[in-house]
């Protein structure tokens, strides 16, 4: 949107662009939903401690995995706020944009069907053998379990990286929130290697955690539009 005044010689174009929406407020927070996903994320890692990670129906994994469905429920929503929280002005920003968005709301879902799965087969299995079995019913269907379980499931956070990058290249955010959400990503991608368990796990969720929030603070605020100012030929 451009608007243009002119009262004299000098002529004062303020141009917004992308950036228009920006100031409209959505129903929940940016500040908050950045800081309440990745704290579900890292509540369900607790909830699961009782029980040691493992997969045995009950009271604790039902809890885990509710918290998570809700954690997953609001990366998606996240997602679907990306392209009005920032204001790509070129082709490859636009790209970023939208790739980094349909990653995170895509892989989301993924989690979401899982935790669903999930869910039933904690209520339909009495014990963690038949919960396993239930499993592995799913992950026989072609296709399932890299979607479901795999790749598609994990790259939301590639996603998210993507997203904070960019925010801080149109300077929407500051480079410490895009380096705390890549390395809270790597960190808990290095401790998954060795198991679920291992102490880098919650480390990586608490960076990713404080990298997201503070993101939120920052793309909170209402973005400054840019201002070009074109001088008549009088140059006054």
């Amino acid at each position: 949107m451009n608007l243009t005044s002119s009262t004299g010689p000098a002529r004062t174009r303020i141009d917004t662009g992308d950036l228009a929406a920006d100031s409209a407020p959505g129903t929940l927070s940016d500040r908050v939903l950045f800081a309440a996903a990745p704290a579900l994320f890292l509540g369900g890692w607790l909830l699961m401690r009782p029980i040691d990670g493992q997969s045995e129906p009950g009271g604790w994994w039902t809890a885990a995995h509710a918290v998570w469905l809700a954690g997953f429920v609001l990366f998606a929503v996240m997602g679907l706020r990306f392209g009005r929280i920032v204001g790509a002005r070129t082709t490859g920003q636009r790209i970023a944009l939208t790739a980094s968005a349909v990653i995170v709301v895509v892989s989301s879902l993924a989690n979401i069907v899982q935790l669903v799965i999930d869910l039933v087969g904690g209520f339909t299995s009495a014990n963690s053998a038949e919960l396993k079995n239930a499993f592995s019913e799913v992950k026989d269907i072609p296709g399932a379990e890299a979607l479901i379980y795999g790749v598609g499931a994990q790259i939301v956070f590639v996603g998210l990286i993507v997203f904070a990058v960019l925010a801080a290249v149109v300077r929407r955010a500051t480079p410490g929130s895009a380096a705390l959400v890549t390395a809270g990503t790597l960190v808990m991608a290095v401790g998954m290697g060795f198991g679920r368990n291992h102490w880098t796990v919650p480390l990586g969720m608490v960076c990713l955690l404080a990298g997201l929030a503070l993101l939120g603070r920052e793309v909170d605020r209402p973005a400054a539009p840019a201002r070009r100012t074109d001088r008549g030929p009088s140059g006054a």
